[in-house]
């Protein structure tokens, strides 16, 4: 689908659908109707060059953590085609009247469904959305909701023993640690932890068990794919459990 895309200077078009690109809003729109998108094409030539490492992947089953205006939700939709996507978002409110256009227009009822003041890292609610939409199991998991360590850990804990191996588990921006302009003091996230720490026990868990079956990282977000590990209680999952360590063997035993 990626051809299909058409870049702008402020939007990006898929067919008649129009994407404001958030990060070159002008106060000039002359686009008519549209999606707020925060991606831009950059990462999306990431996206591009990673799925060619998985030309059969073909989700049924998708999450997206954090869907701000639902353009994000449609791109995945229009990428994917899944049975069932799913949208969770912490802000309060409704479904913006473009993106009910789209689900009319496009007969997308039976295939999307939002879930707006959700927190991604109530576990609870999680595990009932996935029981209830999903048939308890899940292929794909995106995750642009909040970007800090504890409430992207706690979603992760939670949907990543869900999903069947060969499943792909995305965080995006996981990098904003190393990027100056949020480690500046004066800005509000240069206390907050990011995601890295997540990313580095991630790295620790796939070299410890078959849990993990491989971790690929871009700058724009990183991708953990399910392993063959049996998870027998996922609802009680840790990834701690998963990580070995060296301080964790008895010296005597490295020899």
């Amino acid at each position: 689908m990626f051809e299909k895309l058409i870049w702008l200077p402020d939007r990006m078009l898929l067919d008649d659908l129009v994407f404001r690109l958030e990060h070159y809003r002008s106060e000039c729109w002359d686009g008519g109707d549209h999606f707020r998108f925060y991606k831009i094409k950059s990462l999306l030539d990431q996206y591009e060059l990673f799925l060619k490492r998985f030309p059969g992947f073909s989700p049924g089953h998708i999450i997206e953590l954090g869907m701000f205006d639902g353009g994000s939700m449609v791109f995945w939709f229009e990428l994917f085609k899944p049975r069932k996507l799913i949208g969770i978002d912490l802000e309060n409110r409704t479904d913006s009247p473009y993106f009910q256009r789209y689900i009319k227009n496009y007969s997308r009822k039976a295939n999307i469904t939002t879930y707006w003041n959700t927190d991604q890292a109530n576990k609870g609610r999680l595990r009932e959305i996935v029981s209830i939409d999903l048939s308890g199991y899940l292929d794909c998991v995106i995750d642009d909701a909040s970007h800090l360590y504890e409430p992207t850990k706690a979603s992760f804990e939670t949907l990543f023993p869900l999903m069947a191996p060969g499943g792909l588990y995305i965080i995006e921006d996981w990098a904003w640690g190393h990027w100056p302009q949020y480690i500046d003091p004066k800005h509000p996230w240069s206390k907050l932890i990011p995601p890295t720490r997540l990313v580095t026990e991630l790295v620790e868990a796939a070299g410890s068990t078959n849990l993990i079956s491989s971790l690929t990282v871009y700058s724009g977000f990183i991708v953990v794919e399910r392993g063959e590990k049996v998870i027998e209680d996922p609802a009680h999952f840790s990834l701690q459990d998963h990580i070995v360590n060296q301080k964790d063997t008895p010296p005597d035993t490295l020899n």
